[in-house]
């Protein structure tokens, strides 16, 4: 059957057929259903076209760096690294002189590809390790994440003798980079560890208090005394950090994790700011599920030290927020926009002006007759009936906190600051250590 035909045939529903007889010519058929898989036009998907090629693996090897080289468009481009990356071949070595290539998207596309066969792609650690003085900050960023995957033991060696070497400035910045990254900071040699902290002692002089990025859980108590909050969240070994450095590191962990115990290990605890000392993280064990019995005796038992302890939860992703305040050893407020019906206390003067983001302050008939697809028209008939109807505010856990502590997506010059933040060890990573991750300084 000739080549046309079956790729007629990958346009139907049922086009298996077409697509093992096409992996079966090989070698010949690259070509036509290469222009198939560049051709946004055509009826075929994508997908379909691009696994063909991934399985007759390498006779498309090259046209696929030819198509990434002169891609028409950033789809047909994207296409066509799609199809790279899974090249079903039995020697990855022939992948690796892609790794210098000119073009920096056959490079990364190339990184990416060892990166998916890393068990396979070990002997070539240097080569990609030779990525690190590369002159696209994407491809470094790949080749980092590429040596993430291949075996740690081989890895960490060559990215020391990087660090040892008198080369390229960028090269070594990098492969301390990866350290972090691959290893932790417990990886660093004696040397880099001297050199990171005295850079964070000459950031800190000079530091200027930014907005937080808020996706989690955190604590306020209003103290400037860093080693009672210390003691009362059971913390230990502190390293000074910048705040910059104390809220990527939270965030890091966060999301990341920075392997099995990453979340759990560490905290950032702030200088204190406007007289509030704040603490980002899982100080205690089970943090990771919000258990209010355990919340409560929590912040009862640090209001009895403190005065007041305070709570906050927010999210990036799904509009959660959430607060509790605690007075001399009583809890007098909480809230949860998901579990509304457990509040406790009758309200806040933190609240005052403001609408609780569950209750629904607008009329049934608000939006009647705009679509809500429509974002800019819902918008308009939003802010005009919130105007009319005086609707206030909703209230959320930074705009809580910006009256009864610290906003921490607002702090900025005029923020108060006394003394430095610390990255402590909780519990859980005096037993296991810092997690691993570069993280901004």
């Amino acid at each position: 059957m000739e080549i046309q035909t079956l790729i007629e045939q990958l346009a139907g529903s049922d086009h298996k057929a077409a697509s093992d007889a096409l992996v079966g010519i090989g070698a010949p058929a690259v070509g036509p259903v290469l222009d198939v898989l560049c051709d946004e036009d055509s009826p075929v998907d994508w997908g379909t076209s691009a696994v063909v090629l991934r399985r007759i693996g390498l006779p498309a090897l090259e046209p696929l760096v030819e198509a990434m080289v002169s891609a028409s468009s950033s789809e047909v481009a994207r296409r066509a690294r799609w199809a790279h990356c899974g090249l079903e071949v039995d020697d990855v070595s022939v992948f690796v002189p892609y790794l210098r290539h000119s073009s920096p998207e056959v490079r990364s596309s190339t990184a990416y590809y060892l990166q998916l066969n890393a068990e396979a792609a070990t002997p070539y650690a240097a080569d990609l390790v030779a990525l690190l003085d590369d002159p696209d900050a994407g491809v470094r960023q790949r080749a980092i994440w590429a040596l993430d995957r291949l075996d740690s033991d081989l890895v960490v060696p060559l990215l020391h003798e990087v660090r040892r070497s008198r080369g390229n400035g960028r090269a070594r910045r990098q492969a301390l980079v990866a350290l972090a990254d691959i290893a932790g900071p417990a990886e660093l040699d004696a040397r880099d560890q001297l050199i990171l902290r005295r850079l964070i002692r000459a950031k800190l002089a000079t530091e200027t208090p930014e907005p937080m990025h808020l996706c989690g859980m955190w604590h306020a108590v209003p103290t400037g005394d860093q080693a009672a909050v210390l003691d009362a969240f059971d913390l230990s070994d502190p390293e000074p950090v910048t705040m910059r450095l104390g809220g990527s590191a939270w965030n890091h962990d966060h999301h990341v994790g920075g392997g099995e115990h990453g979340e759990c290990s560490r905290v950032y605890v702030t200088p204190e700011l406007d007289g509030w000392t704040l603490v980002f993280g899982q100080p205690f064990d089970g943090d990771e599920d919000l258990d209010t019995d355990r919340l409560f005796a929590r912040l009862r038992e640090l209001s009895l030290r403190f005065g007041t302890a305070h709570w906050y939860g927010a999210s990036c992703g799904d509009d959660w927020t959430a607060w509790c305040v605690a007075e001399k050893g009583e809890i007098v407020r909480y809230y949860d926009v998901f579990e509304p019906d457990d509040q406790v206390g009758t309200g806040h003067p933190a609240e005052d002006g403001y609408l609780l983001p569950h209750i629904d302050g607008f009329p049934d008939d608000a939006f009647d007759g705009v679509k809500i697809s429509d974002s800019e028209a819902f918008q308009a008939r939003y802010m005009q009936v919130k105007e009319e109807l005086g609707i206030p505010d909703e209230c959320h856990s930074t705009s809580f906190a910006a009256r009864a502590s610290v906003d921490p997506s607002a702090l900025g010059p005029r923020t108060r600051v006394r003394g430095h933040g610390v990255l402590a060890l909780t519990a859980c990573g005096r037993e296991h250590g810092h997690p691993c991750g570069a993280l901004d300084i």
